[in-house]
């Protein structure tokens, strides 16, 4: 089925966030809708490179895992050889949604007709498909109905699949954010905590939440935002949006001011220096990506509908800093600091889906900051982009 959505009013919101910032409009709130979620659903998530989990919480050889992306059903699964594969989540007969939640296997089979594939996706058997205890049928060409396949790319610890198959090599995509990113030692990193919650509001508010720091004073009062807001704008698009800010001051012998409260190990660049920006990114379209001093966040934002989005992230540390029992208070405090931060977000976001469809019909338009908010409408032009 096609989705339906005014091609004049895309067009419209386009030249619209193209003005200058000062004067540009934000998108507007049919933007947000079931309508509109519906196009993104078909043109937008199959067309890239989408990000689904971090491969630190499928580890060993038969893992699994079922993930709905905006309405695409994948199954990941680690092969006995360790390669992470994706497959779309459907059985080959009938089909059936293959897997339904996380589980360990050596084999997986359709719970309806017991058809049974491989972690690498191959039909093995098809019990009585011609007749009572017979498994095999005239004509019927096992090795052509393995599970259908779908790309997998991986940076850092997070995975990335490309429904449609359509995208550019993943290593064309990826690459202007390895060289932003180019000087900075991040081979290291291990995975600690991680952190699940979900959010009722379209996942583009959920994101665009993340990537601005305009809101941190007021939102965050408990933090001394003042100290590592993101003041410029970094957006490569089709790619990435988001922000940075300068600390290397903070850096310099004498210097009384920190960016954060220095608690864990610095990460460092190539060079052994602490690192100079801390960056704040959205990877088009789910990926969120924060760079601190001394730990790193990677993880998703995925829709689920057009009201409702998933958080699921999950916290970095530099080699022995993840489990050396001497920081685990450290880490501990770093915590804590985030489930504080998480949940205040949450009334800022549902009150934005609140309001989606008056504003329209109200008249009213939304706009961005000119010093803030250069990423956000980064995201948002990236995805008139995606859906033109």
């Amino acid at each position: 089925m096609t989705a339906v959505f005014p091609e004049a009013a895309i067009r419209a919101a386009g030249e619209a966030i193209n003005r200058d910032i000062g004067e540009a409009l934000a998108l507007p709130g049919a933007f947000y809708s079931a309508e509109f979620f519906a196009l993104e659903r078909e043109r937008l998530f199959p067309s890239g490179w989408c990000a689904v989990t971090v491969a630190s919480l499928i580890p060993e050889k038969g893992d699994v895992m079922p993930i709905d992306v905006a309405g695409w059903p994948v199954l990941l699964t680690r092969s006995n050889e360790g390669e992470i594969k994706a497959f779309h989540n459907i059985c080959r007969h009938r089909g059936v949604k293959l897997v339904t939640e996380c589980t360990h296997k050596r084999r997986l089979t359709c719970p309806w007709h017991a058809w049974t594939y491989s972690l690498d996706g191959e039909l093995l058997s098809t019990p009585e498909i011609g007749g009572a205890k017979i498994n095999q049928a005239d004509g019927f060409d096992r090795s052509k109905l393995g599970l259908k396949p779908i790309r997998v790319g991986r940076w850092l610890d997070l995975v990335f699949v490309n429904i449609g198959g359509e995208a550019p090599p993943f290593e064309d995509w990826i690459a202007p954010l390895e060289a932003l990113l180019a000087d900075y030692d991040l081979t290291n990193l291990v995975h600690g905590e991680r952190l699940v919650d979900s959010y009722g509001a379209n996942w583009k508010i959920a994101m665009e939440a993340g990537i601005e720091d305009y809101h941190l004073p007021f939102g965050h009062p408990q933090l001394e935002a003042h100290l590592f807001r993101n003041t410029s704008p970094c957006v490569h698009k089709p790619v990435y949006a988001g922000g940075y800010v300068d600390v290397s001051a903070a850096h310099e012998e004498g210097s009384e001011t920190r960016a954060w409260t220095a608690r864990l190990p610095d990460l460092k660049t190539r060079e052994g220096k602490p690192l100079p920006l801390l960056y704040s990114l959205m990877l088009f379209p789910s990926a969120t990506v924060l760079i601190t001093a001394d730990h790193v966040m990677l993880g998703t934002l995925l829709p689920d509908g057009p009201t409702r989005t998933i958080m699921d992230i999950s916290l970095y540390y530099d080699g022995e800093a993840a489990t050396d029992p001497a920081l685990a208070e450290a880490r501990q405090g770093n915590l804590d600091m985030w489930l504080g931060v998480i949940p205040q977000d949450k009334p800022f976001m549902e009150a934005a889906q609140a309001a989606i469809a008056a504003r329209d019909l109200a008249g009213i338009d939304a706009r961005f900051s000119p010093y803030w908010e250069g990423g956000v409408r980064g995201l948002q032009q990236m995805v008139l982009d995606a859906v033109a």
